[in-house]
């Protein structure tokens, strides 16, 4: 897999203030070798539960100062069914799946996928711009996205429709887009039934 995306997208500051997380971090008694809904405390697992929900910018800036808490969060990803139908910031799930993948499953990376936005509502202009801003983001985006976005677009070149020399100009722009093979999360399978306690 060509890495060269890797930490071209990381955060180069803290634009949130860490703080305002660290008290409720720092009195979390984190159990290593519990199964995962007992390894953090109430206060921690909802914490986390906002922060998946609202806004992975902030996600991702606690992750980079509790790294312990990225296997959490990508196992409880896997369970996000009901959360809201927020969009996430691009950048954010971008790092998110970069520093978190050597705990993907396919229900994380299919969640992740489902938070993006869209771009069903988007008309051509609005999709011109968003074809250009993936072609910059080659090298910062991570390759799960970019196949994501690659994928998503050509499906609605091939339905919507637009004037056959529009489709060929995005059509080639696309082609800008490498092909990067990645972890695969499209099988048909499911995980196993999932029965986390505190969430019943």
């Amino acid at each position: 897999m060509n890495k060269a995306y890797k930490t071209k997208g990381l955060l180069t500051s803290d634009s949130v203030e860490i703080e305002r997380y660290r008290r409720i971090l720092e009195k979390d008694n984190f159990q290593a070798d519990e199964p995962h809904w007992r390894q953090i405390s109430k206060n921690t697992v909802s914490l986390f539960q906002v922060l998946i929900d609202n806004d992975l910018t902030e996600l991702v800036l606690v992750l980079k100062h509790y790294p312990r808490y990225i296997e959490w969060v990508c196992e409880h990803f896997r369970y996000a069914y009901s959360y809201s139908e927020r969009f996430a910031d691009i950048d954010a799930a971008s790092i998110l799946l970069d520093i978190s993948e050597e705990f993907f499953s396919k229900q994380f990376v299919r969640n992740l996928i489902r938070k993006l936005p869209s771009l069903e509502e988007k008309n051509l202009e609005e999709l011109n711009r968003f074809v250009d801003t993936l072609v910059l983001k080659v090298q910062n985006w991570h390759p799960i996205i970019l196949s994501h976005y690659k994928q998503n677009i050509s499906d609605i070149i091939n339905t919507k429709e637009f004037h056959p020399l529009q489709k060929i100009a995005l059509k080639k722009k696309l082609k800008n887009i490498p092909d990067v093979e990645t972890f695969d999360y499209e099988a048909e399978d499911r995980d196993a039934i999932l029965d986390i306690p505190y969430m019943n």
